[in-house]
């Protein structure tokens, strides 16, 4: 199970604060005591599991995760400045995978669905025809130094 202070601390990745205690405005810029949040942002409640997302500079930015309440890890998403951007992974409690998906800036590039017994059941990836195709071209041009 995930360690889980109440109240704030201080650790290698910053502040750990409860989520409650977190403030975020319509740009979804979240702030703590006044200023922009850099830390972790964290959750438990009882018989729902554990949840943490990480924050730099008042963005999400870098994984989020949920457990269930026994402790196993229950899914994973990497944001950059607020946005998918990375993969996300749900699981089942008894470990196995539901979902892998993959995100740049926010866009769906492919993604996978297992059934209870591990086979694939649907599968997706971004095409040059779709909409999408040219945006993700364009952000990925614009931030390729980052």
């Amino acid at each position: 199970m995930v360690p889980v202070n109440s109240g704030e601390s201080a650790g290698r990745e910053g502040l750990r604060v409860r989520d409650d205690e977190l403030d975020y405005d319509d740009e979804l810029i979240y702030t703590f005591r006044g200023g922009r949040f850099t830390g972790i942002g964290y959750e438990d409640v009882p018989g729902r599991g554990v949840s943490e997302v990480s924050y730099q500079d008042g963005l999400q930015d870098g994984p989020a995760r949920d457990w269930y309440p026994s402790g196993v890890l229950k899914g994973e998403s990497i944001y950059r400045r607020n946005l998918l951007h990375g993969h996300v992974r749900e699981f089942r409690e008894n470990g196995t995978l539901i979902l892998d998906k993959e995100y740049e800036y926010g866009i769906l590039v492919r993604g996978v669905e297992y059934n209870d017994s591990g086979d694939m059941i649907s599968s997706s990836s971004l095409t040059e025809d779709s909409p999408n195709y040219s945006r993700l071209q364009r952000l990925r041009e614009r931030f390729s130094s980052d």
